[in-house]
């Protein structure tokens, strides 16, 4: 669709004129007439027209002045003379303003056409090359903003030095980078999350996560002026919204945690990690929620799970299927205890793949540093919900018991010597005949029996003795205090080691020490 405006100062001429124009068939819509070119810019400013048919000779202001001001004003519009006066200055004015025609009166409705036809022909051309400069733009700016989001990622999640703040190219992340202050949200969802399923258009940026199409980050931007209070509504606000647009139709609910308000994009590592702490403090069956980080909450210094020791075993000793077994059992136990946090599963979880990392180093000959297992830390990271962990625990496990199956030092035909073996490796812990008999699968009764038989010590005796040995040589070769030599040997009551210690020496620790 065309506009036109008709500037001359006879009436007849306008009539005449808008006849011929009308004749042309094409999507043509007559804007208006004006008999001057100052009425004329008024016009122009308020119709926009694409076409202005303009006569040269007017009152208040003739067609070269108001060629002029259009050329400078507004260089796309397409100016079509009709004149009855072939003066050189005229057509020097038309030239220098870059008329379509020049078409001197009277005129046939045929020049008009052919007229018409240039002026849309160049319309169309000018759009065409308008349309495809706009295109380009967005998809240069579409291009930056996919690899600005790839940048961002990489921050989040550690793979960029925080130090070394990536130059942003796209428009919408420069906007962000420059804003005062930022908020980061991780969503989780029991499903895949689809760009469909996010709407883009909101006033955050969408970060899909790498590593699990279950997880996704939203970074909210915000002005100087907003208060911290103000933000963190909003950011609530959003992860309801984002809560709802994951589980709709699901019957498990998606969960969002967090962070606290930061200033700049180096704190984006950070933000991540109190993400991931505020969705670690929900209870093990709390979904559909959002969770903001609070950095006063601790991971309470409790083990629930009691059978660590017996797992434990169960991968040095090579027993595969019985680990199997147990690690369905632990998962079972967290299951049946609804406010239990994610967060204690987890570090539950680590402390066990810690002491499985003690026992490959005997085996590996190998150091164990006591730095946590990056490949746990990556699950960890990416998983809130108990199948996920539950999967990489049993990988991780059974593959060890069956690596240790064959270099096993359980392996003996006397179970005695295998029991030994294991009082000797663990007589620090808390040992029981209850706990050796359950792990060996004999009576307690037998095995107290069977043990005295075979070393001439009863089970308790056997035990205390390794753990005086062991008290003497931290005696003479440490400062540490008696009642932490204690603690160290798996005496959680000082006066019984004292009373042990005694029996077994005839001097009390602090005696043995002296002499």
């Amino acid at each position: 669709m065309y506009s036109f405006i008709i500037v001359d100062d006879e009436p007849l001429i306008r009539k005449g004129l808008l006849k011929k124009i009308q004749s042309f068939g094409a999507d043509l819509t007559f804007a208006g007439e004006a008999d001057n070119g100052v009425d004329a810019l008024d016009l122009i400013q308020k119709l926009d027209p694409d076409i202005i048919f303009t006569d040269m000779r007017m009152p208040e202001m003739d067609g070269k002045s108001l060629m002029k001001i259009v050329h400078q004003q507004y260089p796309n519009k397409k100016i079509i003379v009709i004149s009855g006066h072939s003066d050189f200055d005229y057509m020097k004015e038309a030239i220098s303003a870059k008329v379509i025609s020049y078409l001197l009166k009277p005129f046939s409705r045929e020049e008009i056409h052919r007229t018409l036809e240039q002026a849309i022909e160049a319309i169309e051309l000018e759009r065409s090359v308008k349309q495809e400069i706009v295109l380009k733009v967005a998809e240069n700016e579409q291009i930056s903003f996919h690899s600005d989001i790839q940048s961002l990622l990489h921050l989040i999640i550690g793979i960029l030095q925080k130090d070394k703040l990536p130059s942003f190219q796209s428009a919408r992340l420069k906007e962000a980078c420059g804003a005062a202050s930022h908020l980061l949200l991780t969503l989780y969802a029991p499903d895949a999350i689809t760009q469909e399923t996010i709407d883009s258009q909101q006033d955050y940026i969408y970060i899909p996560h790498s590593q699990s199409d279950k997880l996704a980050f939203i970074l909210l931007s915000f002005p100087e002026e907003s208060s911290e209070a103000a933000m963190l509504d909003h950011a609530k606000r959003t992860a309801e919204q984002l809560i709802r647009s994951v589980s709709v139709r699901r019957s498990s609910e998606g969960c969002v945690g967090i962070s606290t308000v930061f200033h700049d994009f180096n704190a984006l590592r950070q933000a991540h990690h109190e993400t991931i702490a505020a969705l670690d403090q929900r209870s093990l069956t709390d979904f559909g929620r959002c969770y903001v980080y609070n950095k006063h909450s601790l991971i309470p210094d409790v083990m629930l799970w009691e059978r660590t020791h017996e797992l434990l075993f169960l991968i040095e000793s090579g027993q595969s299927a019985k680990v199997k077994e147990l690690v369905l059992d632990f998962f079972a136990f967290y299951i049946r205890q609804p406010a239990v946090s994610l967060a204690q599963l987890k570090e539950q979880s680590r402390d066990m793949i810690q002491e499985v990392k003690k026992i490959l180093s005997v085996y590996l000959h190998t150091h164990a540093d006591g730095s946590p297992s990056s490949s746990l830390e990556s699950v960890l990271n990416i998983s809130f919900d108990l199948d996920s962990i539950r999967e990489y625990l049993l990988t991780v496990l059974m593959s060890t018991a069956d690596l240790l199956k064959d270099s096993s030092v359980y392996t003996s035909d006397n179970v005695i010597d295998n029991i030994k073996t294991y009082i000797h490796k663990n007589f620090t812990k808390d040992l029981t005949l209850e706990k050796i008999s359950s792990l060996f699968y004999l009576n307690p009764s037998y095995l107290s029996f069977l043990f005295k038989e075979k070393t001439k010590q009863n089970f308790t005796d056997y035990i205390n003795q390794l753990r005086i040995e062991q008290a003497k040589a931290l005696l003479k070769n440490t400062d540490d205090k008696v009642y932490k030599v204690a603690k160290q040997l798996g005496y959680d009551n000082p006066k019984y080691f004292f009373r042990v210690f005694k029996k077994m020496t005839g001097l009390t620790p602090e005696e043995f020490r002296k002499s």
